[in-house]
């Protein structure tokens, strides 16, 4: 694939992500096209349907996941205990709860053998990190990995308007509140 042609399909990758975050995986095709500055030819040459999109937008989050807990592997192998905030906020940071919401209601029930390669990848990677971080007593012990992967989910899953207009902030408070229940705990008498 040529350079230009990569980055304008990374672009509507990251769009298409953003949208399916904000606004559900339903969205129009021609509002993703728009939004990525590309004609619907060019989305559809990309992607041949919605589900071909969707299932790209997976693979990339699943990779982001695997890639950012690499990352905190190598930091934290390194005695650098600031890997496993920057793997948390990374996690944070990819919208996990509005996003995993969307694409899952658009993903057959039957996953593709590519979407559960990478899923595999990532959960063991993302695994491998997170005992490294219990090691070094920078997170529960007691939390497996999908717990984390749900709780994460839980604190980015966007709030009913009613409760964010009427406190502002209230969503960076929750994260910071479940952030806080990830640190490790005293023993329990």
């Amino acid at each position: 694939m040529r350079s230009d042609a990569l980055r304008r399909r990374e672009n509507i990758l990251r769009v298409a992500r953003e949208l399916f975050a904000e606004h559900g995986a339903q969205i129009a095709m021609e509002t993703i096209a728009e939004a990525s500055g590309v004609g619907i030819g060019t989305l559809y040459r990309n992607f041949a349907d919605r589900l071909a999109l969707v299932e790209e937008v997976t693979l990339v989050m699943l990779e982001d996941i695997r890639s950012a807990s690499q990352q905190a592997i190598e930091r934290l192998d390194a005695n650098d205990s600031e890997g496993w905030d920057v793997l948390l906020g990374t996690l944070i940071e990819q919208n996990l709860g509005a996003l995993s919401e969307a694409l899952g209601l658009q993903l057959p029930k039957k996953v593709s053998p590519r979407i559960l390669e990478a899923q595999n990848e990532a959960a063991k990677t993302l695994n491998s990190a997170l005992e490294l971080a219990k090691n070094a007593q920078l997170v529960r012990a007691d939390i497996s990995g999908l717990e984390l992967i749900a709780t994460v989910g839980s604190m980015t899953r966007p709030l009913p308007r009613a409760f964010s207009n009427s406190q502002p902030g209230l969503e960076e408070r929750i994260v910071q509140i479940m952030r806080d229940g990830l640190r490790p705990q005293p023993a329990q008498n």
